[in-house]
């Protein structure tokens, strides 16, 4: 099936190239091969990306400490550098897709993904797209999606930078990072290797932290060729290997507690320019091996993946186009705790997607996706975005950005095979989102500002949990209704005064209720507040640049985290503000950087009974070379 799947896309490909005459031919510009989640198809959405300050001082860092500083999203972390899951505007961890090169990396047997996983190091841009969008990132979109990529450029030139951390608590970090083109061949390459001992004092009782040392490596590679100036191919592959002790619960001591994860991640692209569009197509294989270890016991889980896609892209004129597409998943999973010891399954998927624009300044995009799966009921997933300039001149510029969208997540593997509990026949989980946005820039003399204000609202039907049945044997059941709903804003403000002394700040600001509003196993959860779901969150930074010296701030305000669905103020876990310091000096060739965190050494729970670290410090020493 696999083979056949990819010949088809291989036929479609001459079929296409048999249609069209050179001469009609679009040049590619100089970027990247394209995948499946293409930016400029969602004029209705807020899509965020990070600002260089934050990533350059989280780089020594999880991915999930940028999430958080530049959103509402929020991380439970089970210990220090241990495994990080995402709630993301009131939906759980299964529920937001994360896509790397546009392929979902996401967990196929428990549907999440483990941040802690994903250092900062291996990914070159990030973006968050707040909102559902199951018609463009599949399966899970509930909360929102967050983009990893690594592109390339054809322009000549190469760069390195080599860089080295040290840090409190035995952090050692090391990193190679290389970009470059002579015009024919790009390369982007990404090399990584750090450890912690994480023997910190416990806040709570004064100890050190035992039995939390992890070391991780890893390889982030991706090499394109530009075949002609209307044809590209490109092959990325990442390598993660993460190996990490436990962390116990305060006051608990374990014999042996430790996990080894491995992940391989490969695809090679495709893309062609076509008479009045584009061809893509793709095909990529996915190895995720996780071994656990407590005492004697073992568990082994293994998944290996293969994934093809075709897009092709269609420009009716220069302000209408639409896209097609198709995707195949072959997955295999090999868990001792499944039926069998092990299950396939394949997925299928047709969308459609359109864009243009009415007239000047309104921009619209309808979306249609249709996934298949034996056994699963899923449906159609529709996407309608709008996109109103209302002001635009030199000094001022306000826009309003209005979507709705009916989404779906399938089943794990876990919830579909597990031995004696799973249930093949479980229907997907759907939710009902819509959301308005309203933007605003503006710029006086020398000072900029921005301002954004969203409202949404996401309607969560058959909502999947493990509850134990008549026997007392936990199973999954589609038992659950929520509604989670909010409000997001963020200001940002920039200006210089004095001579070559610059100031920025930013700030954001969320509120998130996400209760429950039907279920068959426990009504008094009616009207509570969602575990782990706070309903305040905030985040604010300030930089002050002079010269080759820049002073930076992070601050991230986190309200009260209920622990237990009946919302007891007992268990929940209190309100905190972590802040932040970092200084750095940069030139053309070096970038040299002094951060503490945690500056008031506040004791904090992300996850309740694991201690979190008090205050630390890195040094970080970058050195770059420029070949042009």
């Amino acid at each position: 099936m696999r083979l056949g799947v990819l010949f088809l896309l291989l036929w479609f490909t001459n079929e296409l190239w048999a249609q069209n005459h050179q001469d009609s031919i679009t040049v590619l510009e100089e970027v990247s091969v394209q995948g499946n989640f293409e930016k400029q198809f969602l004029p209705g959405n807020n899509i965020i990306l990070p600002k260089t300050k934050t990533l350059d001082f989280y780089d020594d860092a999880n991915i999930s400490q940028i999430l958080k500083q530049s959103s509402s999203i929020y991380f439970k972390e089970y210990g220090n550098g241990m495994l990080t899951t995402i709630a993301f505007r009131g939906t759980n961890a299964s529920q937001t897709a994360v896509l790397w090169d546009n392929f979902n990396i996401n967990s196929f047997t428990l549907g999440q993904t483990d941040f802690s996983l994903l250092p900062s190091q291996a990914i070159e841009e990030i973006s968050i797209i707040p909102g559902s969008g199951s018609s463009m990132g599949g399966s899970g979109a509930f909360g929102g999606a967050v983009l990893l990529e690594n592109p390339l450029s054809f322009k000549t030139g190469h760069k390195l930078s080599i860089g080295q951390q040290i840090g409190s608590f035995g952090i050692l970090n090391s990193s190679l990072n290389a970009n470059g083109s002579n015009g024919k061949w790009a390369y982007n390459t990404r090399l990584y290797w750090g450890k912690a001992e994480n023997d910190f004092e416990i806040l709570q009782t004064g100890e050190k932290q035992q039995n939390a040392r992890f070391e991780r490596w890893g390889i982030n590679q991706s090499i394109g060729y530009k075949i002609s100036n209307t044809e590209k191919i490109k092959l990325a592959i990442w390598y993660n290997d993460n190996f990490r002790e436990i962390q116990p619960l305060i006051g608990s001591t374990r014999d042996v507690n430790e996990q080894t994860d491995k992940n391989l991640r490969t695809h090679l692209n495709y893309e062609k320019s076509v008479k009045n569009g584009d061809l893509t197509i793709g095909s990529g294989y996915f190895m995720d091996e996780l071994d656990y270890r407590l005492n004697q016991a073992i568990s082994y889980t293994k998944v290996n993946r293969w994934e093809s896609f075709a897009n092709y892209k269609y420009r009716f004129s220069n302000k209408h186009e639409v896209k097609v597409s198709a995707r195949h998943n072959y997955i295999e999973a090999n868990n001792q705790n499944y039926e069998s010891g092990g299950a396939i399954e394949q997925r299928y998927s047709l969308g459609a997607l359109f864009k243009g624009q009415i007239t000047e300044g309104i921009d619209y995009a309808l979306h249609l996706r249709q996934q298949l799966v034996a056994g699963v009921n899923i449906p159609t997933s529709p996407y309608a975005g709008i996109s109103y300039q209302a002001v635009k001149n030199q000094n001022h510029e306000l826009n309003l950005k209005l979507n709705s969208s009916y989404n779906y997540r399938l089943p794990t593997l876990n919830d579909r095979f597990w031995n004696e509990a799973g249930k093949p026949e479980l229907n997907s989980e759907t939710a009902w989102n819509s959301e308005m946005t309203l933007q605003s820039s503006h710029q006086w003399n020398q000072v900029k500002s921005n301002f954004s204000v969203t409202a949404y609202q996401n309607y969560v039907d058959n909502w999947i949990q493990w509850i134990p049945d008549e026997n007392n044997q936990w199973r999954p059941r589609n038992i659950k209704e929520v509604l989670a709903k909010g409000i997001e804003t963020q200001l940002g403000i920039e200006f210089p005064f004095l001579k070559d002394l610059k100031f920025e700040t930013d700030f954001q600001y969320s509120y998130t209720q996400s209760t429950v509003t039907a279920t068959e196993s426990r009504p008094s959860e009616i009207g509570r507040q969602l575990i782990y779901t706070p309903l305040h969150k905030a985040n604010a930074s300030t930089s002050l640049y002079f010269k080759r010296f820049s002073l930076h701030t992070f601050h991230q305000f986190t309200g009260k985290v209920y622990t237990t669905t009946s919302n007891s103020d007992l268990f929940s876990l209190e309100p905190f503000l972590l802040s932040d310091l970092g200084l750095n000096w940069q030139s053309s060739q070096w970038n040299i950087s002094v951060k503490a965190r945690n500056l008031f050494n506040k004791e904090y729970f992300l996850y309740s009974g694991y201690a979190m670290p008090g205050r630390n410090y890195q040094i970080s020493i970058t050195r770059k070379f420029n070949f042009n």
